[in-house]
């Protein structure tokens, strides 16, 4: 029988931290599973979830991931006769060939062999003494779709309403503008109808009354089709705008509200794409708004035309037009799958080129200049390769369509010419015929390669919908406006499908005390201080706020209010130092002055080359380390917390300053509670306000030092 495993126990724990080598086996393997039972997802996502690395994902990672996406699942032990005796479903941790880590699907046992899916070899089938060879660890994930599973149709309605929600302020401006596509499809035919009449009635009756009455109509209809086109293109642009205004804004505000968790394993790069994906949804709206109504009214307003003045000559065009789209449409796969290539080999250039400017420094400083170089050559080589692949397939749709559309018009041109020959049409005719004739193919052609762009468009929104559609973080409920204790018991924390990085940890902090929270590098000091945050959600424990509220209950803005942060990276954003202070909050010069001054900041303030209105550049380029930290730490004060957490807060400060901001500590002491955390052990005892320290090892065990 399948035998759960207790993830606690020691040596099963080590079963499911193994690494493989093939990354990406793992969640292929449970994203087929997700396939089986009718869901979807990506690769990307689930790499995310399970906390897949280069080295692979551990079987833990995929048992964390497949409960976070809405299965009911349970790490086993088993033998060959449980897993035929299961009859569902499940992935097997297997050994390949030199002892590699590997994971497929055994999706039943039918006439004598097991059906195997395997990421490196797809459907296949072993015997039982096969699958034995491979199978030593006998360890499995059984997985059952629970309530929270969604399914694919789910999704897709999910991403109909969220898109449908998005452009529903816009039906007024879409619908004007198919209507007057239609006027402008209409009115196209009356410079045919008005060369047919002129030809075939004006000028042989030598009518001048006619010919001036015939010229003023066209060109009133033509001006009104002008006018018509000017109008159409206003509402497209505004909508253009209004559309893109609310799909940036509610794209941005969702990435603001992902917990930190996931900009941590994502490249800037990677979002500044996934951004720029919103103009291509933009530009295929507006193509099926403005070319596409308008190509479909052509190519039915030309056929009617042309059946009216001969029905053999259009039933010609009627016979043509399907092999016509469907000679265009054969090329739509290719083309769509080349678009792919030359989206993701931008979007990695693109990435490659914001991560490279980032690490200019780094680059510099040892003279690399030349291999990033040659990074960058490859990199952006192989996204023009796919932009030239995609070209070549351009030209050879070019070349197949001018080569269709030459014979298309040459067997109207004859067939139209002999009739005027037996006199069966008139001359006018025949160049009517010919008119709009020229204008059929290129509208076909446009519909049958519609599906392209909107591909393109699928893809960028799915992309941008992975995103919007992520968990949001947790908010919590309960608020608290004072502080008075912060309560740690037996807190345990990992990353997704990694080994535990803090367990068993104890702390107790109380209203105006200081303590600090020492430890050699690894040991996960602002790992701790990212929890207490609320940035990474904890394993086991407890963290109890004012002896009653725990920690994930609270209300994330209130308790972010509470709290004062300096990080170890201090972030600084273009601007002045007022507006790196505030961060956008509303006050007075007076009031920023006064804080300055009651704080003792305005030596600091002076030693900038404006004082207060000092441009600070992108980045902070224009501060050293020390006064990148002197500002979070005036930005940490500015909002008046009760609690003050403090990482490696004064690492780049020249003892002057550190001098300074000890002293103000101190005199705050007995209206903050602060919490040091550093590695500097030989230094913070000197730090007289610090009652208390906290020692982590990376042993995880906890020593309180008197």
């Amino acid at each position: 029988m399948i035998k759960a495993i207790n993830l606690s126990q020691k040596h099963i724990h080590q079963t499911f931290t193994q690494q493989h080598d093939q990354s990406d086996c793992g969640v292929a393997s449970l994203l087929s599973l997700i396939q089986f039972y009718g869901g979807s997802n990506n690769l990307e996502k689930l790499r995310e979830l399970s906390g897949t690395t280069k080295q692979g994902t551990t079987l833990l990672g995929l048992y964390q991931a497949a409960i976070k996406i809405g299965f009911t699942t349970q790490g086993n032990e088993a033998n060959i006769q449980a897993v035929i005796d299961h009859k569902e479903p499940l992935i097997l941790h297997v050994l390949i060939k030199e002892r590699l880590q590997h994971y497929v699907v055994c999706y039943g046992y039918e006439k004598g062999k097991f059906i195997i899916g395997d990421p490196a070899k797809g459907i296949t089938t072993y015997t039982k003494d096969q699958l034995e060879t491979i199978w030593k660890s006998k360890t499995c994930l059984t997985l059952t779709p629970n309530d929270n599973f969604v399914k694919t149709e789910a999704q897709n309605k999910n991403k109909k309403q969220w898109f449908l929600k998005l452009l529903k302020e816009d039906y007024r401006l879409i619908s004007f503008s198919v209507l007057l596509g239609l006027g402008i499809a209409i009115l196209g035919m009356a410079m045919a109808i008005f060369s047919q009449k002129l030809i075939d009635d004006i000028l042989p009756s030598k009518n001048f009354t006619k010919l001036i009455t015939g010229i003023a109509l066209v060109a009133f209809l033509l001006l009104v089709r002008v006018f018509f086109t000017a109008l159409r293109d206003y509402f497209l642009i505004r909508q253009t705008k209004n559309f893109n205004n609310r799909i940036v804004d509610s794209f941005y505000s969702s990435l603001l509200n992902l917990p930190k968790p996931f900009f941590d394993t994502r490249k800037i790069g990677e979002l500044v794409a996934r951004l720029n994906d919103t103009q291509r949804v933009q530009r295929v709206i507006s193509q099926i708004v403005g070319n596409v109504v308008i190509n479909a009214l052509v190519t039915v307003v030309t056929l009617g035309f042309i059946f009216y003045y001969s029905w053999q000559t259009g039933l010609i065009a009627f016979m043509s037009l399907p092999f016509y789209f469907i000679l265009i449409y054969s090329f739509n796969k290719r083309i769509i799958n080349a678009q792919k290539e030359v989206m993701q080999g931008y979007a990695f250039s693109e990435s490659n080129y914001i991560t490279s400017m980032q690490g200019i420094a780094t680059i510099k400083n040892n003279n690399r200049q030349s291999i990033f170089q040659k990074i960058n050559q490859l990199i952006y080589g192989n996204f023009q390769e796919r932009a030239f692949n995609l070209g070549k397939i351009n030209v050879r749709l070019s070349v197949f369509s001018g080569v269709f559309s030459v014979l298309f018009l040459m067997g109207i041109l004859v067939y139209t010419t002999i009739q005027v020959y037996n006199e069966t049409m008139l001359l006018g005719e025949l160049m009517a015929v010919l008119g709009v004739a020229g204008s059929l193919l290129p509208s076909v052609a446009s519909l049958a390669l519609i599906t392209i762009p909107i591909n393109e468009a699928k893809v960028a929104f799915n992309r941008m919908y992975e995103f919007a559609s992520m968990d949001k973080e947790q908010k919590g409920t309960k608020e608290i406006l004072n502080f008075t204790s912060l309560e740690i018991k037996n807190l345990s924390f990992r990353f997704a499908g990694r080994s535990q990085l803090l367990k068993d940890i104890n702390i107790s902090i109380s209203k105006n005390k200081c303590i600090a929270i020492v430890g050699e590098s690894g040991s996960e000091k602002s790992t701790l201080g990212q929890i207490l945050q609320k940035f990474y959600p904890f394993e086991n424990g407890t963290i109890t706020l004012n002896n009653q509220h725990n920690l994930t209950e609270l209300n994330t803005e209130n308790w972010r209010t509470i709290l004062g942060v300096v990080p170890q990276d201090v972030t600084i954003f273009v601007g002045d130092v007022i507006t790196n202070i505030i961060l956008g909050r509303e006050d007075t010069p007076e009031n920023i002055t006064k804080f300055c001054q009651d704080y003792g900041f305005e030596n600091f303030i002076n030693s900038l080359p404006q004082g207060y209105a000092t441009i600070l550049g992108e980045e902070g380029i224009n501060l050293s380390g020390g006064q990148k930290q002197v500002i979070a730490l005036m930005r940490a004060l500015y909002k008046k917390p009760k609690v003050l957490l403090l990482d490696e807060f004064t690492s780049a400060m020249d003892r002057k300053t550190e001098n300074f901001v000890l002293e103000l500590l101190n005199k705050l002491k007995s209206e903050l509670t602060i919490i040091f955390i550093s590695h500097r052990l030989h230094s913070l005892p000197k730090i007289e306000f610090i009652q208390n320290f906290v020692f982590l090892k990376n042993n995880f065990k906890i020593h309180r030092l008197k």
